[in-house]
């Protein structure tokens, strides 16, 4: 009896200092960079800078833009340092302020994002589940087709192995932004 006892400990001991050693390496691992993270937003937003005279997008910017966006749709990685310097590329075309109005856009999102945040919190600490919620389906986003949702599993593996594939190359959503960007530039 005391056997099992002590060996149930050990067990218990080893599991507990094997989850904290795993721990840091899972928190670590990170799904895309926070550089691509970004460039995803900064092209998903170029397109806003069209609503404001000071902001448009001038037909020289979109030519200079236009072999940046299709160089980077045909990259098959996008490791963090290559998704900086695409960004460094892109803010070099742009002026001092499309990219004010572009970071104000980017605190514009972060304040719905955490004003979303604390609702989500906020039912789920009165004890409603959110699924309940037809608002909460609304603020998920878009739904994606089966085949899309698939694309976006294997990517994430992928990331998760370390493979830090181009969201503009792999995943038929990002492709579509890219080239409904490159579009619309072609068009100046």
């Amino acid at each position: 009896m005391i056997k099992k006892f002590l060996t149930l400990i050990l067990v218990i001991l080893l599991s507990v200092n094997f989850a904290q050693q795993q721990a840091p390496t899972q928190q670590r691992r990170v799904f895309m960079s926070e550089e691509v993270q970004y460039l995803i937003r900064l092209l998903r937003d170029i397109p806003q800078l069209d609503k404001d005279k000071k902001t448009v997008i001038t037909k020289a910017q979109a030519q200079k833009l236009i072999p940046i966006l299709q160089e980077l749709g045909k990259v098959n990685l996008l490791p963090k340092k290559d998704a900086e310097k695409f960004i460094q590329r892109i803010e070099g075309v742009l002026t001092d302020a499309q990219i004010t109005f572009l970071d104000k856009l980017e605190i514009e999102r972060q304040k719905r994002l955490q004003e979303m945040r604390e609702r989500i919190r906020q039912r789920t600490q009165q004890g409603q589940q959110p699924s309940q919620q037809p608002q909460w389906r609304r603020e998920q986003g878009p739904n994606i087709s089966e085949k899309e949702r698939e694309q976006f599993q294997k990517f994430m593996e992928a990331w998760s192995k370390g493979q830090p594939l181009n969201p503009f190359y792999h995943l038929d959503i990002y492709k579509k932004m890219l080239n409904d960007l490159i579009s619309s530039l072609k068009k100046k």
